[in-house]
Formats: structure tokens, sequence, C-alpha cells
């Protein structure tokens, strides 16, 4: 799609679940383009995505940035890094929705809803983190802002679209199998079968009795998103769901609050909806296609003076592109 004014606008991996999210969003949001470059492998060759009513053919192979305003990086994180090389030796903004630049000491990791500083977003490159963290983060950040944090403590449980594309068909067909009473296809994916079943650890750590790579990951973006080495123990959990993100957290507060000051400020901040407490839920399809996370079941840890349990619903693939469209905008100063 090509018009007079605007920007040249690049998502890298635009036929995925999250580079699908990312086009969807800069619809909605009206985002100035000029001219869209949906770039994704040969394996989309002749796909269109659509923007704004219009259809826009996928590109393939070896794409030029050389004119680009921004690109979106929905990939792999293994495959990230060579579009990283082509974007900054284009000079053009890029922001990394993978994770795989994170922990890169000058790469900062920026939450639109935490109010980032000008100077971090613009950087050539930032990296928008992955749903789960963000909505780990949306939901802490103003409990460490008021109270601060002690401790975290949580189980992430993420759906089989965590992984793309080929997770949800991955899941399509094992439960389709299994209703036919047949053996569920060898996964190429997941490391074992997830069809009727909650699968912990998404990647196989290093060492059996610590954390693995994913949930190491989660903790270390939690860090840098909230500006603080809070503790984090986590635990990511693969459910058999097609979407989603459902997260219990166990927060120890760095001083006692009551339940009250505690509402009040997830209620004030940025990127949440609280939930009435005698609301049943949030779940996660309540959070399908939405741009907050959705947190209830606010109450008192009954192990610990200044604890508080809470649980939080979010779609973590609508977070993380509507996140990225942000960053842009606020790079820009479109809003």
């Amino acid at each position: 799609m090509t018009t007079r004014r605007g920007q040249r606008v690049a998502v890298i991996g635009a036929t995925g679940t999250l580079g699908s999210d990312v086009v969807a969003v800069l619809d909605e949001r009206r985002y100035p383009i000029g001219e869209l470059l949906p770039v994704a492998t040969d394996a989309s060759l002749g796909e269109d995505v659509s923007l704004r009513g219009e259809s826009v053919p996928v590109l393939t192979g070896e794409v030029s940035l050389r004119g680009a305003d921004v690109a979106f990086l929905c990939l792999p994180p293994e495959a990230t890094a060579p579009w990283v090389k082509r974007a900054l030796e284009a000079h053009v903004a890029c922001i990394d929705l993978s994770g795989a630049m994170a922990g890169v000491p000058e790469v900062p990791v920026v939450a639109a809803d935490l109010a980032p500083p000008q100077e971090l977003l613009r950087r050539p490159l930032v990296v928008s983190p992955p749903g789960p963290a963000l909505a780990w983060a949306l939901a802490l950040a103003p409990l460490q802002a008021r109270f601060g944090l002690a401790r975290v403590r949580g189980t992430s449980l993420e759906a089989a679209s965590g992984v793309g594309r080929a997770g949800i068909r991955t899941l399509e067909a094992e439960v389709v199998a299994l209703f036919n009473q047949e053996s569920p296809p060898e996964s190429t994916v997941f490391a074992g079968p997830v069809a009727f079943d909650c699968v912990p650890e998404l990647e196989h750590p290093a060492d059996p009795y610590g954390p693995g790579p994913a949930e190491e990951q989660l903790a270390s973006l939690l860090q840098a998103l909230l500006e603080a080495p809070v503790p984090v123990a986590a635990t990511r959990v693969r459910v058999p769901t097609f979407a989603g993100l459902g997260a219990s957290l166990a927060v120890e507060l760095a001083k006692p609050a009551d339940l009250d000051a505690v509402r009040a400020a997830l209620l004030e901040a940025a990127g949440l909806e609280l939930w009435d407490p005698e609301a049943t839920g949030p779940t996660t399809r309540d959070a399908a296609a939405r741009s907050e996370v959705l947190v209830g079941r606010v109450r008192r840890d009954p192990t610990s003076p200044a604890g508080v349990l809470l649980w939080l619903a979010a779609d973590p693939v609508r977070l993380a592109a509507t996140n990225a469209v942000r960053l842009a905008e606020a790079r820009l100063e479109l809003h």
C-alpha cells in the first residue's frame, strides 16, 4: 500500500500471529502509513495482508529497508539478528518484539505505559518486551512505585499461540487426533504433547534444579522494566488453550499496605483494568483482543503480613503489538 504522505513502515514477519496483530494495531490506531512493507519468508509467497480495506502483497526474499522510517521485528528470536543488522545499516528505527535483543546493555527494554523517557525512545534499537513479561510488569509497576517490591513469585499460564501459528496448528492437530482416538502427531514445536495437558518449563533447563531459559528471561525482563533488582521466581506453563495468558502472582511488598491502598494503586495505573472483587474472572477469554491487562482476585496473602495475591489475564500478542506501535508513536510524538 502506497500513498503520497506518511511513513514507510516495515513489518518483518507480517504473516505470523504477532506480525498480523502489529498490522491490525497500525490500522486501528490510524498510524500515518504512506507505504507498508509486509515482509515474510518464502512460505508466505503469494499471500496478502489487509490494511485500511486494501490488500497489500507480502514481500519475500532480500527486501531492502533503505528509506523505511521504522521496522517492527516480529520474528522468532533466532531469526532476528540479521534483520537488526540490516535495519541499523539502513539507519531505520528498529523495534524488536522477539526479545532476542533483550540483555544487550545498550538496548533498552521499554513499555509505553511506563512512561519511558524520550531519549530511550530515540535509540536506534529498542526492545518491546514479549507479552508475558509486559503483562506482569504493568501489574507490578504501580505496586513497585507506591509500596516497593521485596519479592515476586508467580506462575504464568501460556497458550499455544505463544510460539505463533505453528503452536496453534500443533494443538489443533493433537485435539483432532485425540477426538478421533488416534495417536497425536509428533510435535516439532513443543517438547511433548499439549492437548488436554499442562506442561511446565517452556524450555529444558540446563540445571534441572534451577529455572529454565524462558523463566530466566521473564525475570530478567521484569527487572529491566521495573528498573529494580527485584527477586523474581517464575514458573511458566504451556496450557492447552489457543490464545491468551493467565498469571497468578504472589507479591511481597517492601512495606505492609491495606487492600484498599493496593486496589487504588492498580486502579490508577495505565494499561490495567481492575475488576470488581465480587466479579468472576477475569478469564483469558475476557482478555481476547484487548490491549489492557485485566487484574482481579486481589487479596491478602495469609502467610505474610506484607503479602498480596492477584490474578491477571491478558492477550499477550495484542498487548505486545500495541506496545510496539505506541512506542513508535511516542518516538515521533504522534499522540
